[in-house]
């Protein structure tokens, strides 16, 4: 019997469960395979030690405390669950948990399995053509050039947006290797600033049918788009993610007034009073920052290549603009002939040279770059890291 924990307590974790009690294990079992004992719940949350369903909640700690004993073999991360961020994932391999011991299951779109789809229904998470989140810029350039911005648009000089033709033709050989996402982000820099918006909505959506969609945006140019923009949101299935600062203040009420007119879900941050500054001229010596650092979960897509975080792709603006040379490192060309699903999955969940120039954030004031930028918009003042 192979023992398994189940991660997440919503309704795909009980989904799964049904599914390998109910189905997967009779199949399984006409097929000499290993049937599954669902044995536990794990959750992210810290502390958690509770009971659901008759199965102790744990966190990941514990689980991992447990399987070090060989007392689970495994843990299923459903896709309904596991959708977003990587951060399960991150956490579980830095806990101890071999990658090899994780799975991931199909996403559910039917009641009724045929027999060779539930004995594939759980797969490897490395060989599993699944990535929970991606995001990818649509323009380099922003209206706002937020101080301490951690995709440094604030030092894009000259407007820069991928040509659509490359990016249908770099989305198409992504699907390749991953053919289904959890969660896209369509972002940048200011996303509503490429005219051809609407296309990069379109196709994404083609190609992934199932991800959920939202357009990120400082919404200063919402009010001004034109109708076919917000018709190819509701055609497509998109929402708007507000990211609030300052100057928006006042302009809020009235974009979601007009997003709820449209019939478009609209999720709007608190504002932003501050930015967090983590970056460093100085690499560490020792450093597992990798495994605390939300970006590292952020999944980043940019001119045919696939990166850990978007670091990778716009540190080049800051080394031009400073004349630093920042490390560039970790950027997987999806047009490498010796690429796999599990290769490109694995450097997802390795850190980079690049990771050593972060450190834990420093809360700074939010503020525009009005003119010239200094280093002390990016590093914290009066210190090198």
């Amino acid at each position: 019997m192979f023992q398994v924990a189940l991660y997440g307590t919503g309704e795909g974790g009980i989904l799964m469960r049904r599914i390998i009690e109910e189905a997967y294990n009779e199949v399984a079992g006409r097929h000499q395979g290993d049937r599954m004992s669902v044995a536990a719940w794990v959750t992210d949350r810290e502390g958690s030690s509770s009971v659901m369903d008759g199965l102790a909640v744990l966190d990941i700690e514990r689980f991992r405390a447990l399987y070090s004993k060989g007392l689970f073999h495994g843990i299923i991360l459903p896709r309904e669950e596991f959708f977003g961020m990587a951060q399960p994932i991150i956490r579980l391999l830095h806990s101890g948990v071999d990658v090899r011991d994780i799975y991931v299951s199909k996403r559910v779109t039917t009641t009724e399995f045929k027999e060779g789809e539930l004995l594939s229904f759980f797969e490897p998470y490395l060989s599993a053509k699944y990535l929970p989140y991606l995001e990818f810029h649509v323009a380099d350039h922003c209206n706002l050039r937020c101080k301490a911005c951690e995709h440094y648009s604030g030092l894009v000089t000259e407007p820069h947006v991928p040509e659509f033709s490359c990016f249908a033709k770099d989305m198409q050989r992504l699907q390749s290797f991953i053919d289904d996402i959890g969660m896209i982000r369509i972002l940048g820099g200011e996303p509503l600033l490429n005219p051809d918006i609407n296309d990069y909505m379109t196709l994404t959506r083609e190609l992934y049918p199932y991800a959920v969609i939202c357009v990120v945006t400082n919404g200063l140019r919402l009010l001004e788009m034109p109708e076919d923009f917000f018709r190819t949101m509701r055609e497509q299935r998109v929402h708007v993610h507000l990211s609030a600062y300052p100057p928006m203040r006042e302009r809020i009420p009235a974009m979601e007034a007009k997003l709820r007119e449209e019939g478009i879900l609209c999720i709007t941050s608190p504002v932003s009073e501050t930015f967090q500054m983590n970056q460093s001229l100085d690499a560490a010596k020792n450093s597992d920052y990798f495994y605390k650092c939300f970006q590292s979960r952020c999944h980043n897509f940019y001119e045919g290549k696939l990166a850990i975080c978007p670091l990778p792709f716009m540190t080049k603006y800051f080394n031009a603009y400073f004349k630093q040379c920042l490390p560039e490192d970790g950027q997987i060309d999806l047009y490498d002939g010796s690429l796999t699903t599990e290769e490109l999955k694995i450097r997802l969940l390795t850190p980079l040279e690049r990771c050593r120039y972060c450190r834990n954030p420093v809360p700074v004031e939010w503020k525009q770059i009005r003119k010239q930028s200094v280093l002390s918009d990016w590093i914290e003042e009066g210190k090198k890291q």
